[in-house]
């Protein structure tokens, strides 16, 4: 068994066993060319959230109501479409009000860089309803509502604002004023 297949079945051996050696390893630095491009893909996923709400305006908030109503014929979670006849539907200008704010929000926030982990985690809110209100309802591509979560969480993991984005001067700002104040430290894990 040559050297390198040794340490690999050692390390396989073992697995789990070195989990404080591997949490002393160095963090993962991205460059500046991948900095830039997760702040385009920021850029782009924050235009898809800003234009969704071109067709849900109010004050009636247009094809959002036929939407609501094919979630409840085809959401993937027990007793969910209950909740959306009884409770969303009952008070619809209220849901619509929220859900055109909501991704207002998003697309603002990750379009400017803006809070954006803040906003990514909106967005995450909204990919998950999204995907078990209507993924897999005809004409419709599970996948892409699969995408719209896993970028979310991309952006959410990552500081997607601080390149070409408001963030990156927010960053400077409240990193000098972390130490003595609790408020900074947690507008800054916003950043």
């Amino acid at each position: 068994m040559s050297s390198s297949a040794a340490e690999a079945h050692e390390s396989s051996a073992g697995f789990g066993s070195d989990i404080d050696e591997q949490s002393s390893s160095s963090p993962v630095t991205l460059s500046e060319g991948s900095l830039i491009a997760l702040a385009l893909a920021r850029i782009f996923f924050g235009l898809l959230w800003f234009q969704q709400i071109a067709w849900k305006m109010p004050p009636d908030f247009g094809g959002l109501r036929t939407d609501v109503i094919r979630e409840i014929h085809y959401t993937i979670l027990p007793g969910y479409s209950s909740i959306i006849q009884n409770i969303f539907l009952t008070h619809f200008s209220i849901l619509g009000a929220f859900i055109w704010t909501a991704e207002l929000l998003v697309g603002v926030s990750l379009l400017l860089g803006l809070f954006s982990r803040l906003g990514a985690a909106l967005s995450l809110l909204l990919s998950i309803q999204l995907y078990v209100g209507i993924a897999y309802a005809p004409g419709e591509w599970y996948g892409a509502y699969g995408m719209l979560l896993m970028l979310s969480l991309i952006l959410l993991a990552l500081p997607a604002g601080r390149r070409l984005g408001v963030d990156q001067i927010l960053w400077a700002r409240f990193s000098q004023k972390a130490k003595p104040q609790r408020l900074a430290r947690l507008v800054r894990h916003l950043l």
